[in-house]
């Protein structure tokens, strides 16, 4: 979009931004309006992102609660429900991964001798120790399987 701008009314100006802090700011005049819709746009989107954070909500429904209060050129002005559902869930992994310590899982071991990181002890449910046929059994000892319906 800015590109466009410059291209076709040579719009010059520049505001460079680190964080919430201003770096410089060339040429304060444009030679376009801005365009309110879009702005708003990325603003739900920002909101939906809260939402998901502070409700542990899935992206479709803070999607959805969102949506439902904008106006149809905000909405005209969104991307595609795929795309912000993409971006929605890399923003949650981002999250998710901040959380966590900046750990993601642990990658696969190759040895059949590996240990066990201390940040995933709590979800082995059974480890029948090192060699060729090692059986770990991982899951959360909460007591969910008490919550499933019986057969």
């Amino acid at each position: 979009m800015a590109l466009s701008k410059y291209q076709s009314m040579q719009c010059k100006a520049r505001l460079i931004t680190f964080g919430n802090r201003i770096v410089s700011n060339r040429q304060s005049e444009h030679t376009h309006s801005g365009n309110v819709a879009t702005a708003l746009a990325r603003k739900a989107v920002g909101k939906m992102k809260t939402k998901m954070n502070e409700m542990n909500a899935t992206s479709s429904s803070s999607q959805a609660s969102v949506v439902a209060t904008l106006d149809n050129d905000v909405l005209m002005a969104l991307s595609k429900r795929k795309t912000v559902a993409r971006t929605l869930q890399r923003a949650r992994q981002k999250a998710a991964t901040a959380a966590a310590g900046g750990t993601t899982l642990p990658p696969v071991p190759s040895d059949l001798q590996f240990a066990i990181p201390s940040a995933f002890m709590d979800m082995v449910l059974y480890d029948s120790g090192p060699g060729d046929d090692r059986m770990i059994l991982m899951g959360c000892a909460d007591g969910w399987l008490g919550r499933l319906p019986a057969r």
